[in-house]
């Protein structure tokens, strides 16, 4: 696993406030949202759509987590999209023994609501989603499955995070605080896929991703889960890493018209000042919990080939192309 200094942040956040939804629940084999397992089936889900230079350091960080945490059995489901066109991930998702599918969808979104409804149905505990272009950490189901067990009331656990340059080398590391729906609702979503799983229950009983949304659907979801009471908690660890290859979603031009969108849908103040309230609350904070000073980080990352790339040094949390 990455390791780091020791933190003064409290490794479990306190529950978030919570407020009543009617949204429909899904039609899905029920999970119970606080059941602690004895021994963990997690479903993770990797959406492709010409993936292949980054799917085998993915598949590679899923292979080494499952190997780390006897405790768990991990199924990697990889749902490649009909349009994908650089060929190959098939083969390479086959050999690493992911349960592969390719076929249509409308999306990011759609093909990763795929992937979890058949992870699922298939009786996983645990789920989650990894990008193609981002890793986990060897530790990171050790960890989501030691406060699963310990914390019984916690159905979504996620962590800090590794940023990547574009050839899947780390550039930076981002520690976080715990969830604060005002930060979501007028921030960045910083409860990232490389380094968040979730009960299944989570899943089955929300009405899933808004599937109209491009870009920020998971953001929505989560937000969705924490005013049903859904309790999140931060694992003062380092679970995952993403690349910053220049062609995330969050980069493309029409961001911002959906940033409108979701404020205005999730009744949030249109006015600028609550969005700047909301930053530096939140860079406040992440200050009084020592999250911006630069530290020694150990990780064992994997190169685009697949093959260990282990990375050694000292990284802060800013960085600019």
């Amino acid at each position: 696993m990455a390791k780091r200094a020791a933190r003064t942040t409290p490794p479990i956040s306190r529950p978030p406030d919570s407020d009543a939804s009617t949204a429909p629940a899904r039609r899905l084999p029920p999970t119970s949202l606080s059941r602690p397992p004895t021994l963990l089936k997690l479903g993770v889900v990797t959406p492709v759509l010409n993936g292949r230079l980054t799917f085998r350091a993915c598949a590679a960080s899923v292979a080494a987590a499952a190997a780390a945490a006897p405790g768990v059995r991990i199924v990697h489901y990889v749902r490649e999209s009909d349009r994908s066109s650089d060929g190959g991930v098939e083969d390479l998702a086959l050999n690493a023994r992911c349960s592969y599918a390719r076929g249509p969808d409308s999306g990011l979104y759609d093909a990763i609501s795929a992937g979890l409804d058949a992870a699922a149905a298939d009786g996983c505990d645990i789920l989650a989603w990894l990008n193609a272009d981002e890793q986990w950490l060897p530790g990171a189901a050790g960890h989501a499955q030691r406060i699963f067990e310990s914390a019984a009331t916690a159905s979504i656990v996620f962590g800090d995070y590794l940023l990547l340059g574009p050839d899947l080398r780390p550039v930076a590391a981002r520690r976080e605080i715990p969830v604060r729906r005002f930060y979501l609702k007028y921030g960045v979503n910083y409860i990232l896929s490389c380094a968040t799983f979730f009960r299944a229950g989570v899943w089955t009983q929300s009405p899933g991703f808004d599937l109209s949304y491009r870009l920020l659907a998971d953001k929505k979801w989560y937000l969705g889960a924490l005013g049903r009471g859904v309790r999140a908690v931060l694992c003062a660890e380092y679970l995952g890493a993403y690349a910053q290859t220049g062609a995330n979603a969050s980069v493309r031009g029409d961001a911002a018209l959906e940033q409108a969108r979701f404020r205005a849908e999730t009744g949030a103040d249109a006015t600028p000042a609550a969005r700047v309230l909301a930053r530096t609350m939140r860079a406040v904070e992440k200050a009084l919990h020592g999250c911006y000073f630069p530290e020694a980080v150990s990780a064992p990352l994997f190169s685009p080939d697949g093959s260990p790339a282990p990375f050694s040094g000292r990284l802060g949390p800013f960085w600019r192309d």
